[in-house]
């Protein structure tokens, strides 16, 4: 009697069986990798873009605060100017977490918030607040600035509508040269 490993009919299925497995692998790496070129080159979905946007105002602020110490392009300016982005047209840039639109009066941060705000509200953060009896990260006040000022949804604290907040008032806190725990000076 011959082992079942040498019957020609069941060596034959095992080789169109590992022929279609091949076959298959082939064809979903083909789909990822089309579907990978096809975001990123053809699909003109600005989810799927390095680039930021350049806004009105951008490049006097780039110029103002010195953006450009940190380099003409790069991760951290693309950050820094996605958070100015963010701060000054809210509602554009932070849509899927606001109810608000270009027709409110009061659309963004910028309209409760300055740039120097956020950078003192930067440097004074993830301190213990009394009233509330626990540390406050400068993330967690955002966060809460675009549930209950913004009338919106809660970001993740990871989410580049947070982090990129917190990168354009660490450039702004850069120039101003605040260091931990700086007070704005009352004139």
């Amino acid at each position: 009697m011959n082992p079942p490993d040498s019957d020609p009919r069941l060596e034959r299925k095992r080789k169109a069986h590992a022929s279609a497995t091949r076959t298959k692998t082939l064809a979903v790496v083909g789909l990822i990798a089309g579907f990978v070129l096809w975001a990123h080159l053809a699909s003109g979905v600005r989810v799927f873009r390095s680039e930021v946007s350049s806004e009105p105002g951008w490049e006097r602020f780039r110029a103002d605060y010195r953006i450009n110490h940190f380099g003409e392009d790069g991760q951290f300016v693309r950050a820094v100017q996605n958070g100015y982005n963010l701060v000054y047209y809210t509602h554009k840039y932070a849509s899927r977490f606001t109810r608000k639109t270009a027709g409110d009066r009061a659309n963004s941060c910028a309209a409760c918030h300055t740039a120097e705000d956020l950078a003192y509200g930067f440097v004074n953060s993830d301190r213990f607040d009394p009233k509330l009896g626990k540390r406050v990260s400068f993330e967690d006040r955002v966060r809460w600035c675009y549930a209950g000022s913004m009338n919106g949804f809660v970001p993740t604290i990871y989410d580049p509508a947070v982090r990129d907040i917190r990168l354009f008032a660490r450039a702004v806190a850069h120039h101003l040269q605040l260091s931990e725990g700086a007070l704005r000076r009352r004139d």
